[in-house]
Formats: C-alpha cells, sequence, structure tokens
C-alpha cells in the first residue's frame, strides 16, 4: 500500500473514530433547532482572562478520505463543553445570545467552506494542497471572530451586537443550500 493511501485510510478511521465519538456529551454539533444553553457550558471559568466574562471554544473539523482518486471531506461546526465556561456576572440572556453568535458565525464559515470546497475538486495525492487551503479558511474565520469581539466590545455595543445579529442571520440564510445535510 502506498505511503499517501495508508496515511489517508488512517486519517479518515481517525476522523470515523472522532465522528462516531462526537456524540460524546461534551461535542455539540451546530443545529439551527438546538440553540446554546448556559448549561453547555461546562468549563471553568478562567479567572486570569481578565475582561472575559464568558468564553465559546468552538471549531471546524474537516474529515478526508479518498476515493476514486478525488479528496472526499465533511466539514462540520462543533461546541466543546468542557472548553467553554461562564462567570457567574455574565449569566444574562444578552451575554448567552453572544456566545451563540461565536457558534453561528462558526457554522457561517463552515457553511462558506462547504461551497468552496463544493466548486474545487482536490485528487488524492493532494493532501498538503488540500490542507493548506482548508487552513487559510480557517484563518479567515478565527479573524471574523476576533473582528466580531472587537466591533461589538465583547458584546457591550448593544447596537453593534444586533447589527452582527442580523448579518450573520442573513448570511446563513443564503448558504443553506451549504448546511449540514
Amino acid at each position: 500500500m502506498k505511503a499517501h493511501t495508508l496515511t489517508s485510510l488512517l486519517l479518515l478511521v481517525l476522523g470515523l473514530l472522532f465522528f462516531c465519538g462526537a456524540k460524546d456529551t461534551d461535542i455539540l454539533y451546530w443545529n439551527a433547532d438546538q440553540r446554546l444553553s448556559w448549561d453547555d457550558f461546562a468549563g471553568a471559568p478562567r479567572f486570569d482572562y481578565e475582561g472575559v466574562a464568558a468564553l465559546t471554544s468552538s471549531g471546524i473539523v474537516h474529515y478526508k478520505g479518498c476515493k476514486d482518486n478525488i479528496i472526499n471531506y465533511r466539514v462540520r461546526a462543533y461546541f466543546e463543553k468542557q472548553e467553554s465556561w461562564v462567570k457567574e456576572e455574565a449569566l444574562t440572556t444578552h451575554h448567552l445570545r453572544h456566545e451563540q453568535l461565536h457558534f453561528d458565525i462558526t457554522e457561517l464559515f463552515a457553511r462558506k467552506l462547504r461551497k468552496v470546497l463544493s466548486e474545487r475538486a482536490f485528487k488524492c495525492g493532494q493532501e498538503e494542497e488540500f490542507e493548506l487551503f482548508v487552513s487559510a479558511y480557517l484563518e479567515n474565520w478565527r479573524n471574523e471572530q476576533q473582528k466580531y469581539d472587537l466591533l461589538s466590545r465583547h458584546s457591550m455595543d448593544r447596537a453593534t451586537q444586533k447589527e452582527w445579529y442580523y448579518k450573520v442571520a442573513m448570511e446563513l440564510s443564503l448558504l443553506e443550500d451549504f448546511k449540514e445535510p
């Protein structure tokens, strides 16, 4: 078996193991019908993070394998309960909406990634190019998360917070065709 085929097979198996284990209670995958609650923030608050009252740990995973000489993938937005936390002073509906929007931005970028990947085929043997392409997209997602916090002043600017809510909702609806099936 060629090394890249063995590597692809190993990555696929690891992805499937993670994917199957993802039903674990520590991971939530983005779902329009399931909004976050404060009960989902199971991590211990970080009091050394001054000025941060809550933290959403979310990410975008992509599982890949190779079939018919084309890299196959699956992209999902997820939330990590044990890495997400809230301090008592932030246990408000307003703060929860701010944290939910972080998760919604994660889903938005997962949809954007699904869209651009659907327009481009990577062949087996192009795993490195695939990873570089995905990494660049994930960097855009991280930058957008930082921009959201900066412009909303971590939810303190309520008008900007509301603008972001409508902006992200509109973008999600425009990318409805690229939601997770």
